[in-house]
C-alpha cells in the first residue's frame, strides 16, 4: 500500500511537509510493528489456514489429483494471506495516525 498517498490524502495539513519526512515516519511505523505484524500472520494460518486444511483432510477431499482439494488450499492460503495483509496494513496505519498526533505536524 501506498502509505504516503494515504497520509496526504488523509491528512492534508501534511502536503507542506517534505515527502522523505513522511517517509521516514512510515519506516519508523513499519519497524515499531514489524513483531506484531509477524505475530498477526503467525495467528492467522493458526486459526485459519491450519484448520481449514485439517477439515479438509478430515472430510475426505484429500485427494492430491483432486482439482478441487487443490482449488480450495489454494484458496484458502489466499483469504488468510489477504486476512493477514488487511490486518497489517490497518496496524501500520493506526501506528501513523499515532506518530502524526504525536508530532503535531
Amino acid at each position: 500500500m501506498n502509505y504516503l498517498n494515504w497520509l496526504q490524502k488523509t491528512y492534508p495539513e501534511l502536503n507542506e511537509i517534505s515527502n522523505e519526512t513522511i517517509n521516514s515516519h512510515i519506516d519508523k511505523a513499519k519497524s515499531d510493528t514489524e513483531l506484531f505484524r509477524e505475530f498477526i500472520k503467525v495467528l492467522g494460518s493458526l486459526f485459519f489456514i491450519i484448520p481449514f486444511n485439517l477439515y479438509l483432510y478430515i472430510s475426505g477431499i484429500q485427494a492430491s489429483n483432486s482439482p478441487l482439494y487443490w482449488f480450495l488450499v489454494v484458496a484458502s492460503i489466499a483469504v488468510g494471506g489477504f486476512i493477514g495483509l488487511y490486518c497489517e496494513q490497518k496496524v501500520i496505519k493506526k501506528r501513523l495516525k499515532k506518530i502524526i498526533q504525536l508530532k503535531a505536524f
